[in-house]
């Protein structure tokens, strides 16, 4: 997918923009396709911006500058898969993973 734009961690996110998101886990590309404000329980560790909180409910929830995101579906070496899938074949490895 080329009409993503690279998340910077470092600035607000802007949840009304819903342009499909790009970050690295590691050297791997991840492409949000689907996503939205994480309103709910959150752990208490303290991440920094891009770090996964938590994968709730099979959700995978990022931590950003202006809150938590909350990502549903995404493109993972050009497949695309929910975020269950991803969580369910990665889950030993994400959490508290830090995106850039």
């Amino acid at each position: 997918m080329k009409n993503y734009k690279l998340i910077d961690f470092k600035i607000d996110f802007d949840f009304n923009d819903l342009t499909p998101r790009g970050a690295y886990l590691d050297d791997e590309l991840l492409i949000f396709t689907k996503f939205s404000r994480y309103v709910g329980p959150i752990t208490l560790q303290y991440l920094e911006n891009g770090g996964i909180q938590s994968l709730y409910n099979y959700h995978l929830i990022i931590k950003v500058n202006n809150g938590f995101l909350c990502v549903d579906e995404l493109i993972v070496n050009g497949n695309t898969v929910s975020s269950k899938e991803f969580i369910e074949s990665n889950k030993d490895f994400l959490i508290n993973k830090v995106l850039f």
